[in-house]
């Protein structure tokens, strides 16, 4: 069970679905609701139900459940501003990759551009990605840590990630790879902001994005999208945020 797959789905949970609707389906199918106080359990009621997915109950559950969060994203996707549904159309990336880890049968799938399946060729083919950049690298990913630099050595131009800190501070793993990297020549300017919840990329007037973290594209399959329509908007949002964002200064 992937923990990515567990967090996407309680978000949302959270985000589509009212409390009464969500017990209304819960009932419906017989699956078992927990509550933290008088609100559902939303991250343990993904897990328990990604913990065994072919079960007939589960299967039947998680099918009806992903396409109505399906629908309801494209509903804000088509009710918002080209600058307000970045967030809805990554919960799309996120939701149509848990769908197709689930499908018994993947070979007939359609899916987005995908990086190889073992960890370090992903870690290797996303590096080659990186490094065929011709202008300045910008990445908002809010979980980075050492494995994200990692991603980033061939890039040949000033790279720019805007993330925000760990409640426990960044590890020293991911400060000693950021120091190391400084001192073989590279340059690389950390902001750091409260409200990020996209993993965007974008170098050579381009726009991608991401299905997961960056630091964690060793552990499972990773996914990247190009967005071609909305590529102005969202660099503009990135932007904004980069000014608005508090410069890391690492000693």
């Amino acid at each position: 069970m992937d923990p990515e797959n567990v967090k996407n789905l309680a978000d949302a949970l959270k985000d589509y679905f009212s409390q009464y609707e969500l017990e209304d389906l819960c009932r419906r199918f017989g699956v078992v609701l927990n509550y933290s106080g008088t609100s559902p359990n939303l991250r343990r009621l993904a897990g328990d139900i990604l913990s065994n997915p072919q079960a007939d109950q589960n299967r039947q559950f998680l099918h009806t459940l992903i396409s109505e969060l399906l629908e309801r994203c494209q509903e804000q996707i088509q009710n918002t501003t080209r600058e307000d549904n970045l967030y809805h159309k990554q919960m799309i990336l996120q939701l149509n990759q848990l769908k197709q880890s689930l499908s018994p049968d993947k070979a007939g799938a359609p899916v987005p551009e995908s990086l190889p399946e073992s960890g370090a060729s992903i870690r290797s083919n996303l590096a080659e990605f990186f490094g065929r950049a011709d202008t300045a690298v910008t990445v908002v990913d809010a979980d980075s840590a050492a494995g994200t630099l990692d991603c980033l050595q061939k890039v040949a131009h000033p790279i720019r990630l805007l993330t925000k800190e760990p409640s426990g501070g960044f590890d020293q793993n991911f400060i000693r790879v950021l120091k190391t990297l400084n001192e073989r020549g590279k340059t690389i300017e950390m902001r750091l902001h409260p409200d990020i919840h996209d993993r965007v990329i974008l170098f050579d007037h381009r726009c991608w994005l991401a299905g997961g973290p960056l630091k964690d594209a060793a552990n499972a399959s990773f996914t990247l999208i190009e967005v071609i329509d909305n590529r102005d908007a969202i660099s503009d949002r990135v932007e904004n945020m980069w000014l608005a964002a508090e410069l890391l200064i690492i000693g």
